[in-house]
């Protein structure tokens, strides 16, 4: 008898090329600011937030996203006020991930970016505790929930909350 667990995945990236730090801060600030602006309007369904976040330059899976996660700001967490410091949140859509023994860091995540064909790769740390998850998620053993993506520090920070199967 197997029950599902839930566990969230952590990788640091690795130090981006200038250009996609740049990307990353364009990516995080665009998305901040479609956050205060939904959670100020007082949005407090999915399709009040859509009204809110469609004309900001973000990707559908961090749209879609912040339809989810501001209606629960107010009615679940009862927040009256944002904290600076949120992650970008993505839906499981938008989730890739590459992985090869060639390369220094064998694994490799695809940043969503709006438009066609802007996403780019950038290397991950994997925590090295964690690496039988990160291959099951290669293999398909485990699905992918939201991910999130937020700066600490002088790294940047991928969060994957991941489900699979335990035995009871």
């Amino acid at each position: 008898m197997t029950a599902p667990a839930t566990k969230t995945l952590q990788a640091t990236l690795a130090p981006p090329t200038a250009h996609k730090e740049h990307r990353l801060q364009r990516t995080v600030a665009t998305y901040r600011r479609a956050l205060s602006e939904a959670f100020d309007s007082g949005a407090d369904t999915q399709s009040a937030v859509n009204n809110v976040v469609t004309p900001y330059n973000l990707t559908g899976h961090a749209k879609n996203a912040l339809k989810s996660y501001v209606p629960k700001l107010r009615k679940t967490y009862n927040a009256e006020e944002l904290d600076d410091g949120h992650p970008v949140r993505f839906t499981n859509q938008g989730w890739r991930l590459d992985h090869s023994e060639d390369r220094t860091h064998e694994f490799c995540w695809r940043v969503p970016q709006a438009g066609r064909g802007n996403a780019f790769w950038i290397p991950l740390r994997i925590n090295p505790a964690q690496e039988s998850l990160w291959a099951d998620l290669l293999d398909g053993d485990v699905s992918v929930g939201e991910f999130r993506l937020q700066e600490h520090r002088t790294n940047w920070v991928l969060h994957v909350t991941v489900e699979y199967e335990v035995a009871e």
